[in-house]
């Protein structure tokens, strides 16, 4: 299953393309400053926000600047 199928599918209020770009843009930054691992998908992404809270990842951003 393709990764914008699996995000549609198993994350449905994520609907609109302004949502998935932020979400995209954020976990790219998170990936090039290495608080993720370089392999991790979107949809992984979004299960670890559920679960940790982007508000902490948007945090992190802000002190590593």
């Amino acid at each position: 299953m393709p990764e914008t199928e699996s995000i549609q599918r198993y994350f449905p209020l994520i609907k609109s393309n302004a949502e998935k770009l932020f979400i995209a843009s954020t976990l790219d930054a998170l990936v090039e400053k290495g608080y993720l691992p370089i392999d991790t998908t979107q949809a992984a992404f979004i299960r670890i926000c559920f679960s940790r809270g982007l508000n902490e990842y948007m945090k992190e951003l802000v002190v590593d600047e």
